[in-house]
């Protein structure tokens, strides 16, 4: 069953369309990855799936309902969640305090003490680090408190945003290790120009470019596409 689906979608910025007539969808409980080069439309699809930019045609749905015109509060009220790539966290802040903050809706609220309890066992150096400031953290420490402020929320749906962005290879791939499991609690949608740890992790992708959807597939399948080889993959022949 979709968990959310994108139909038709034209979104952009001051009336000028950036998505031409987007189709996506994300089953439950899948890590789905819009993958493509810088500037293709990963990231306003994002922001056009979570209300922060203008949708001039098309639908979005979630768990049934459509959500098109529903303000981003809303959404997240309805149980999605989203990590921007500059991960947005308040430097003067402690760990802690910056992972409460996810917690506002009414519904989480109610599990405050058991979300965080979770994210602490999800990733036991944000339990160490609880009352470090957030802005002395590394590059690493801070993307998986920004994803663990996210969890607070209790969402269904997680969407991340060039996870990858600044952060070493190693660290990346720790990173995408832990997303693996997340799977088993909610559903995943990411961007990423990682293609290859997009590869690893991913149920089912999406490759966008200006601002089109390409191609889809499982990775099996797109791996082998001569178009996706050569573009992406960086295998030639």
């Amino acid at each position: 069953m979709d968990l959310l689906a994108v139909e038709g979608l034209r979104a952009g910025y001051k009336g000028l369309n950036v998505l031409w007539d987007v189709d996506l969808n994300v089953k439950k409980n899948t890590i789905v990855s819009v993958i493509g080069s810088n500037g293709s439309g990963k990231t306003t699809l994002l922001n056009a799936i979570m209300g922060f930019v203008e949708v001039n045609k098309g639908e979005i749905i979630f768990n049934g309902n459509k959500i098109t015109h529903l303000k981003p509060q809303e959404r997240v009220g309805l149980g999605i969640a989203y990590v921007p790539s500059e991960r947005e966290l308040f430097p003067e802040m402690t760990v802690e305090d910056n992972l409460m903050l996810g917690a506002y809706t009414p519904r989480a609220r109610k599990h405050l003490r058991e979300s965080l309890s979770q994210v602490y066992e999800f990733f036991p150096i944000l339990s160490e680090r609880r009352n470090q400031l957030a802005g002395t953290m590394s590059g690493g420490e801070q993307q998986m408190l920004a994803i663990g402020r996210a969890l607070m929320s209790r969402p269904e749906l997680l969407i991340l945003d060039e996870l990858s962005t600044g952060l070493a290879p190693a660290i990346t791939l720790r990173i995408y290790r832990k997303l693996e499991g997340l799977s088993e609690r909610m559903t995943v949608l990411l961007a990423e120009q990682n293609i290859h740890q997009a590869f690893m992790v991913s149920d089912y992708i999406y490759v966008m470019e200006n601002g089109k959807i390409i191609a889809s597939g499982s990775p099996d399948e797109l791996s082998e596409s001569s178009l996706i080889k050569s573009a992406y993959l960086g295998v030639k022949g």
